[in-house]
């Protein structure tokens, strides 16, 4: 099915693809998210390891569990890792690149063009 990276730990690599669906809506508030068995007979994966995977979404209140029955995608679950992405994006991406325009003398200006380009609308 889909292949890992070494250079991050699966469990962690799990847990994206997992916010990944979330994110792009293919799983949706409430919907019941696979077995740690089934989803590591598909990732072909140790069942401790998607368990890993598991537990730190629930930790971050992403799934809940409902004994007896399964995990679920929480309520607001798409909204809390858009907040917990958008912060790390600003800090790692956007501000080092709006850092390296600056070197480059890019003015402001063009920088204000190009993010309503992509947003839509005007200054």
């Amino acid at each position: 099915m889909n292949t890992f990276k070494d250079d991050m730990p699966i469990y962690l690599q799990l847990r994206q693809q997992i916010e990944e669906q979330i994110l792009a809506r293919v799983l949706k508030e409430e919907d019941q998210v696979k077995s740690l068995r089934i989803l590591a007979a598909e990732y072909r994966i140790n069942p401790l390891t998607a368990g890993k995977a598991i537990t730190t979404l629930v930790d971050e209140g992403i799934l809940y569990q409902k004994r007896g029955i399964g995990i679920f995608v929480a309520p607001k679950a798409r909204e809390l890792i858009i907040k917990s992405r958008k912060d790390s994006f600003i800090k790692d991406t956007l501000e080092p690149a709006l850092r390296l325009a600056r070197s480059y003398d890019i003015p402001k200006e063009e920088i204000i063009i190009k993010t309503n380009d992509i947003y839509g609308g005007s200054q």
